[in-house]
């Protein structure tokens, strides 16, 4: 069998209402029962509010934590209004806002009499009102009338266990018709919602665990002289235990340095911190501060930056005591010494008659030992290393030797050789010639480390980087058991659901000339059937919400080493449209279209590596800027047809890489233009563009753009008058010389001229002029 584990949401309001419950036995989860356990809609909702309250989400008001979205909300959907709405049962807190009238922007929440976004909660749904007045659900709402609520859109977010906590709301004041576009651009936005709500609960968790954890923790800056050596370090944050430990209070230690508050320990720790900046390797570092009691300290240290160190201590001088009275007592160390389950090694140096180290000799090990290397412990002792492993460790004899000689403690993860086992274990000088190595063997777990890290991989590559749809299921049932985020787009819901192949009938499809498609005809159904072991078929697909879509479905047989059926796997693929291109028959125009893009890369390529030698790159830059504001203008072209684009929307795009949004207004009448004149305009406008943002109104904080166009005449004189403005600018100068970029200024929107250039102090202003019938022109 394929045993993979798929972890799938629930709506808390669809448990509710239908009754279901889980039940679990043998180790798997079981089918959905109604009478097993029951669950109200009362106590999802209790699971929900606790959650909610654990993640901290309603500590924080207002724009304090997600502000920044909801402003790109208000941009991509050209709304005023934009919020993201914790929803719990009495209120609604905005984790962030943009655009709420008074006094609700400043308290940064709202009673649940005034929430639109309570109903996504309550659905798990998308919430899409055009005229809250004239909807039966809201009518009522106090919103209306205290917020200026008219028109929502609202879609459901989740904590990252999958809690429903609210919703990403783009509100109008005004009728608004919302399209699929609105949907799927505040659907994206979401998730980006979503995973900065996952990092914030993550960080408080983290931040949790740092306040409880019993060891010392802190965070320290390197301190350096005006020659650049590092002198000392200064405390940027400590946990709670530091001042249990050291009986520090924080308000001593922040801001200070080591050599200020325990000026004794400073000679002492410092070549353990010049070590962990110069090396980036971490180190444990034992010493005892007199300043507080003698007592004993381990430390951890670790670098986490160029300049910064993170260490965990702990109070270890019970150890170092017991250490003590161990070497004191013979008998008593011969008894922990047997009982050890950890490896044990008492080694000394061997040296030649320079005094340079070249070997070292076991003097004791212990019964683990012997079990965990595979060699007696009466075969090594007394003997050297290179006697007992044959010469083949060198490595161990300079970093055994380094440990006496520093007289620091060695934590190591290495292989032996000749065994072809790993170990993890802590040297520690015992004298000036001899040192204890207490070690456990940790080659099962660096494996299956391994194994875990290439599995996850493997799945991560599946699911993030496959711009297919994927289903996997299990034999024999055809119970899918997994989907990815693509999946779920394609088909509108939850594949999971379908607990057998008896219920692939939730998938509805039809034929090309109309007719129902059988569910037992599907990939999956097949193969589970055993009536192949591949498959493939196209459908008519019909989403729940009642759209439609032509999808590709490719099956695969999964068997495991007997040959037996494990389970399956498709692949789902939006054929919309290859399907339109065959039912409109525009094939020559796409490919046309599709070459046209491929020459405009295969120019730039040309000319990069034409231009390559060239040394003032700036004119090859300018040159490959040129090509990609082309290439944005052909994209546009490409949206909705090949033949026309509307003037807004390559504007739009044209200026997008150049400026921000809410710094260019765009005021004129829907006009549109082909595909001659899309390029042209695409040019001009990356031309000023780039021009603004260099030296005119786009090079400083405050300038802005202002492009306007009217249309007057009549027939074939009906002409398009076109304004660029830059306010609030560098004062403006003509320039000295007249470049490439002049000249195309100079050619206007339809290559005939029809251009006034006006450089005056207060901002450039260009007007453009030319016929419709030549800007419209599709050949």
């Amino acid at each position: 069998m394929l045993e993979i584990l798929a972890f799938g949401r629930m709506s808390e309001p669809n448990i509710a209402a239908t009754g279901l419950s889980l039940w679990r036995g043998s180790g798997k989860i079981g089918r959905i029962k109604v009478d097993k356990v029951r669950m109200n809609a009362e106590e999802l909702a209790a699971q929900r509010i606790a959650a909610i309250r654990r993640s901290g989400l309603l500590d924080k008001a207002g724009n304090e934590q997600f502000g920044h979205l909801t402003e790109h909300v208000r941009a991509a959907l050209d709304v005023p209004v934009a919020i993201i709405s914790i929803v719990d049962e009495h209120r609604q807190v905005f984790a962030g806002h943009c655009g709420l009238p008074e006094p609700w922007a400043a308290r940064g929440e709202t009673p649940i009499t005034h929430s639109f976004c309570q109903h996504v909660v309550a659905t798990n749904d998308v919430l899409t009102i055009e005229d809250a007045r004239l909807n039966d659900l809201v009518r009522d709402n106090m919103a209306i009338d205290d917020l200026g609520v008219v028109a929502y859109l609202g879609v459901p977010i989740r904590l990252p266990d999958g809690q429903l906590i609210g919703a990403l709301a783009a509100i109008d004041t005004q009728p608004h018709l919302w399209t699929a576009r609105d949907r799927l651009t505040l659907e994206t936005l979401a998730k980006v919602v979503e995973k900065q709500i996952e990092v914030g609960v993550s960080e408080l968790m983290y931040r949790s665990l740092f306040r409880d954890m019993q060891e010392g923790y802190y965070v320290a800056s390197a301190v350096r002289d005006a020659t650049g050596d590092i002198v000392d370090i200064r405390f940027e944050d400590i946990n709670p235990a530091f001042q249990r430990l050291t009986g520090m209070i924080p308000d001593t230690v922040l801001g200070a340095t080591l050599s200020q508050i325990a000026p004794d320990v400073l000679d002492d720790m410092m070549p353990a911190y010049r070590s962990v900046f110069d090396l980036g390797e971490p180190i444990v570092h034992l010493n005892q501060a007199n300043e507080i009691g003698g007592k004993w300290f381990e430390n951890r240290i670790r670098r986490i930056g160029a300049d910064r160190i993170a260490s965990v201590f702990s109070d270890v001088t019970a150890r170092k005591l017991a250490e003590e009275r161990l070497q004191k007592s013979e008998a008593h160390w011969r008894g922990l010494f047997e009982q050890l389950e950890e490896g044990f090694i008492l080694g000394e140096l061997i040296r030649d008659a320079d005094g340079h180290v070249i070997d070292w000799r076991y003097i004791e090990v212990n019964r683990a030992w012997g079990e965990l290397v595979g060699i007696a412990p009466s075969s090594a002792v007394g003997r050297t290393v290179h006697e007992v492993f044959h010469g083949s460790e060198d490595a161990w004899i300079p970093a055994f030797a380094a440990v006496v000689s520093s007289d620091e403690p060695l934590i190591f993860v290495r292989e032996v050789g000749t065994t072809g086992r790993w170990y993890e274990g802590h040297a520690q000088p015992l004298d000036a010639e001899r040192f204890v190595v207490l070690f456990v063997e940790v080659t099962a777990r660096l494996k299956l480390e391994a194994e875990l890290r290439e599995q996850q991989r493997q799945l991560s590559t599946i699911i993030d980087t496959m711009p297919v749809g994927v289903l996997l299921a299990e034999a024999p049932t055809g119970r899918i058991i997994l989907q990815n985020e693509r999946s779920q787009q394609l088909l509108g819901r939850d594949a999971t659901a379908a607990q057998s192949v008896d219920e692939y009938d939730i998938f509805v499809a039809t034929h090309h000339d109309g007719s129902p498609f059988d569910p037992q005809h599907y990939p999956l159904a097949r193969i589970m059937a055993r009536e192949c072991d591949s498959a493939t078929v196209e459908v008519l697909y019909h989403r729940p919400d009642g759209s439609k879509t032509w999808i590709s479905i490719v099956g695969e047989a999964i068997k495991d080493l007997s040959g037996d059926l494990s389970g399956a796997v498709v692949a789902v693929t939006d054929i919309s449209d290859r399907k339109m291109v065959e039912a409109e028959k525009e094939l020559i125009n796409r490919e046309m279209a599709h070459r046209l893009k491929n020459m405009l890369a295969m120019v730039q390529a040309i000319a990069t590596q034409t231009l390559r030698p060239v040394t003032e790159q700036a004119h090859v830059r300018t040159f490959e800027k040129r090509l990609h504001a082309l290439s944005r203008a052909h994209d546009v072209l490409l949206h909705d047809n090949h033949d026309s684009a509307p003037i807004q929307a390559i504007m739009a795009t044209t200026l997008e890489s150049l400026a921000p949004a809410d710094r260019v207004d765009l005021r004129g009448p829907r006009t549109i233009v082909g595909p001659k004149g899309a390029l042209s305009l695409a040019l001009l406008l990356h031309e000023l563009g780039t021009n603004a943002v260099k030296y005119g109104a786009l090079s400083n904080e405050h300038g802005r753009v202002a492009i306007d166009w009217f249309i007057d005449g009549k027939g074939v004189e009906r002409a398009l008058h076109m304004t660029w403005q830059e306010t609030d600018g560098p004062i403006v100068t003509p320039p000295e010389r007249k470049g490439f970029g002049t000249k195309l200024l100079r050619m206007g929107l339809a290559g005939a001229g029809g251009v006034d250039v006006d450089y005056a102090p207060t901002g450039l202003v260009v007007k453009m002029t030319a016929l419709l019938t030549q800007l419209q022109q599709t050949e």
